[in-house]
């Protein structure tokens, strides 16, 4: 119900009821895919600098959706395959009725979510391998000691 204070028209281009329904999936694909990238880089960085992780995504991610990428350096093409980019063009043709690239933009964060959804259990697998192998080191110098 965050609509009814901003007073958010979802009818400009579907009905009231499919622009909401539009919106909400195309805000929850942008939550699945940034989450999930971030767990995913959780279980390779650890909490302890995911922090560093974090303000490198969302300056990546911010500095191409807050203004069009035509206004802005050709550096900046990056923004077409991020999930924020394509969130906040999904949500103006919405709202707006603006050029609808809908198809595009769901495509790129399912890309995102498929993409998370593989790394994070190569990343589990990968971290879970390298601690058996510190252990199995570990408990082979114990046995050299005694």
């Amino acid at each position: 119900m965050v609509n009814l204070p901003f007073k958010i028209t979802f009818g400009a281009k579907y009905s009231y009821a499919g622009g909401f329904f539009l919106f909400w999936v195309f805000v929850y694909m942008g939550m699945a895919a940034l989450g999930l990238a971030t767990e995913a880089m959780i279980t390779l960085l650890t909490p302890r600098f995911i922090a560093y992780f974090l303000i490198a995504l969302i300056i990546s991610n911010v500095s191409v959706a807050s203004v069009p990428i035509v206004l802005q350096p050709s550096f900046y093409r990056y923004g077409y395959g991020f999930p924020v980019f394509n969130l906040a063009e999904a949500i103006r043709t919405i709202i707006f009725n603006t050029k609808n690239h809908m198809g595009v933009n769901a495509g790129v964060l399912l890309a995102w979510v498929v993409l998370s959804m593989i790394t994070v259990p190569l990343f589990t697998w990968l971290m879970r391998r390298k601690d058996e192998q510190s252990e199995k080191q570990k408990n082979a110098e114990q046995k050299v000691v005694v």
